[in-house]
Order: structure tokens, then sequence, then C-alpha cells
């Protein structure tokens, strides 16, 4: 899995992944990305899974735990680009209930206005 990391509005950082996000190295690798942001003080992260070709249990655990980890530093994660697969194992989990996601990563980073976006600098 390749992890493509980018600023997309100041404040607003987005993890572009692609391959396989499953159990293993995968989610090591999604693991490490978040230290580094929690370390660098990046509160607003949007990961997008538009080019993630299968989320297994262990991927979408991942996922929980870093919006956990998140959530607990004060900050937010929106999911990006969920289709077909992706979409469908969110929902079987109940995971889209807290796992909020936009059909772009444009879309979501739009729903971080106004919710301490500001207090974030």
């Amino acid at each position: 899995m390749l992890i493509n990391k980018k600023e997309l509005k100041p404040g607003i950082i987005v993890l572009e992944l692609s391959g396989p996000l499953q159990m293993g190295v995968e989610c090591k690798q999604l693991e490490l990305a978040f230290d580094q942001l929690l370390s660098d003080n990046h509160r607003h992260v949007i990961v997008d899974l538009s080019q993630v070709t299968k989320l297994d249990s262990g991927g979408l655990g991942k996922l929980v735990n870093c919006f956990s980890r998140l959530k607990t530093a004060g900050g937010l994660l929106r999911l990006a680009g969920t289709t077909g697969m992706i979409d469908g194992v969110l929902k079987l989990a109940h995971a889209d209930q807290f796992l909020k996601a936009y059909p772009t990563a444009l879309d979501a980073a739009e729903s971080f206005t106004g919710s301490s976006l500001s207090s974030a600098s």
C-alpha cells in the first residue's frame, strides 16, 4: 500500500491510500503515518480511500483506531472516496455511523469549516 500525504488547505491533511488496506503491514503503515501526524500536531485529517482495492476487518479496525486517537487529541477524521466494496464494509460494520464519508477529499475538507479549524493555529 502507498500513502501519499498532502496538505489540502492550511491545517487539513489528506492521506491518499492506494492498494489494499488489510491486516498486517498495511495497517502498520497507516498507524505510523498517524503517529507522525499526531506528533506534528495535525488535527484535521482526511483519509482518501478512492484508490484502496481491498479493505478487511483489520484495515477497518485501524481506521476506527485512528479516528479514536484523533478524537482523543481533539481532532477530526473524515473519509473520502468510499465506493463499492469499501462503502459496503463501512455500512456492514455500522462504521458509517461515526466515520463520516464524503465523495471527494475537497468535500470532506469543506466539512471542517467552522469546526474548530480556526483554533488549530
